[in-house]
């Protein structure tokens, strides 16, 4: 295994504030239509599906994901749209009013902080802020490249009454501003009802199976190595895919293939991720807390400590610890690559602590206990 050195001043461009992300005012078809028209959206890692060629990246990067946001007011809709890949929602603030189906009236779901929903591929779906005015969402789209989004017919209408028109190649046209449909480009048109009938319903029973309710959450306890290590105890929750958890036995929400896995760490202070590394790309996303990613670089140690919002994507196999540092407890969602389970690998120092709790890796990193 090739493992490429990175120096701190790149670790830290990986790092991603909650004050660099850069809101996107004109993502999409609907940025005019009234009550979708004070949306803000943001591309953190990855392209997204954003429609607007001048949107602004954080990091351009592939990770078998992308990861973007969302702020949007109170009464703000995210219009009818389907995906090609798996969209996942994590709500980071207010309270959230899910729809789905080719009308938006098959189901519902209602999310508030800490929640996650994991919406179906193929199938129309849109949500409207019911809280606060500062209500935040972060997004995970499946695979490098996401595709572009369906959108319902009636937003396609609705759009070009107010001067946008979406092409088959992807450019969003704003005839408003003058611009005009190039002679060989191919506009979308509206599904046609036949189209749409083919189109797969969702029920309320399978919907609510996919949403994960912080309030309600159910830990597990010793699902790391290090659970019973000093610095190492923390609860956590499998959410999507096998994660990064040590013990095979540790369940998960949800069991299809996204292309990623989700997770939840929750830490009391002076807890977390003890020192490890994984092959595979990693992204960190603080929902409440502040936590200190530690790693060492020839010898010298360095840190940042991540603040609520903030985003992190952790270089691969470079060998770090995570801490809450803050003084309450921390919650940190964790993003892994892939749809396979990936061990860990520990340091030894890590190893050897855990025996003395009689915790222990057979030959595949699994965790085994006396």
């Amino acid at each position: 295994m090739v493992v490429k050195t990175l120096s701190t001043e790149e670790i830290l461009k990986r790092v991603i504030r909650k004050e660099d992300f850069v809101a996107d005012k004109t993502a999409f078809i609907d940025a005019r239509t009234p009550g979708s028209d004070k949306k803000e959206n943001y591309c953190i890692i990855g392209p997204g599906v954003s429609e607007n060629p001048n949107r602004f990246i954080n990091l351009i990067e592939p990770h078998g994901f992308n990861i973007g946001a969302a702020a949007m007011p109170n009464g703000c809709i995210n219009s009818l749209h389907l995906h090609q890949t798996a969209e996942v929602f994590i709500v980071a603030k207010g309270t959230w009013r899910f729809i789905w189906g080719n009308e938006g009236t098959d189901g519902e779901a209602i999310l508030t902080e800490g929640d996650v929903i994991s919406l179906p591929t193929h199938i129309f779906r849109g949500f409207k802020n019911i809280g606060s005015d500062d209500g935040f969402l972060f997004s995970i789209l499946g695979e490098d490249d996401p595709k572009k989004v369906t959108w319902g017919p009636q937003v396609l209408r609705d759009a070009k009454d107010y001067g946008l028109v979406l092409l088959e190649d992807g450019r969003l046209i704003d005839t408003a501003q003058g611009v005009t449909i190039p002679e060989e480009a191919k506009v979308i048109e509206p599904m046609i009802q036949e189209e749409l009938a083919k189109i797969r319903k969702v029920t309320q029973e399978e919907m609510n199976a996919r949403v994960f309710c912080f309030k309600d959450r159910f830990p597990y306890k010793e699902a790391f190595l290090d659970c019973l290590s000093e610095g190492g105890k923390k609860l956590t929750y499998g959410i999507i895919g096998p994660g990064i958890s040590t013990d095979p036995n540790r369940p998960t929400l949800i069991t299809n293939p996204h292309s990623f896995s989700l997770e939840l760490l929750e830490a009391e202070p002076g807890n977390g991720l003890s020192s490890c590394s994984q092959s595979t790309s990693q992204v960190l996303i603080v929902y409440k807390g502040e936590w200190k990613v530690s790693w060492s670089l020839e010898g010298k140690e360095d840190e940042i400590v991540l603040t609520e919002k903030d985003v992190m994507s952790v270089p691969k196999n470079l060998i770090r610890s995570i801490r809450n540092v803050g003084k309450e407890t921390g919650f940190l969602y964790v993003v892994s690559g892939g749809d396979e389970w990936v061990p860990l690998q520990w340091t030894e120092s890590v190893i050897e602590e855990a025996k003395k709790n009689k915790m222990e890796l057979d030959e595949h990193g699994r965790l085994i206990r006396e």
